[in-house]
């Protein structure tokens, strides 16, 4: 797009972009809504019939997977933008699910263990890269007097 949009661009764009807003906002509710009969259906699963372990842990940590999702939409509708720390936090939580899901891991094969090392070592990777930026980030802040020390650790 041109650096100078015209008056007609620049209303579709503002239009487009409260479009998007809105179907973001839809997408957090639904996940919340989702999460809420998630966690109905696993007080009443238990309550009637009691959970094993297994499918305890399974519905904890697809709960958390499904919290984790809303905060990104959060995160988003207020930023516009979303870290990717969080997105490999969702990454490293639907790892464990599948984990956990699968308790015999010879049912899985060494090709696709061998993908979820990969996989975790690049999460590890973007998620050790992305906090040590954070963490410049917080340094420069303090060392130029625009955030005190005290203030970083109440965040």
């Amino acid at each position: 797009m041109r650096e100078n949009p015209t008056k007609i661009e620049r209303k579709i764009l503002r239009w487009l972009s409260t479009l998007f807003d809105l179907v973001v906002i839809i997408l957090g509710a639904l996940t919340m809504l989702y999460v809420i009969k998630m966690l109905w259906s696993f007080g009443i699963e238990s309550i009637r019939n009691g959970l094993t372990p297994e499918d305890a842990l399974h519905s904890i940590v697809l709960v958390l997977i499904f919290l984790e999702i809303f905060e990104i939409i959060s995160m988003y509708i207020v930023y516009h933008h979303v870290p990717m720390k969080n997105v490999v936090e969702i990454g490293v939580l639907a790892l464990v699910k599948e984990l956990l899901v699968t308790l015999d891991l010879t049912e899985l094969g060494w090709q696709m263990l061998m993908a979820i090392a990969v996989l975790i070592a690049a999460m590890g990777w973007v998620y050790t890269r992305e906090r040590r930026r954070e963490d410049a980030h917080e340094h420069f802040l303090i060392e130029h007097g625009i955030k005190t020390g005290e203030e970083s650790v109440e965040d």
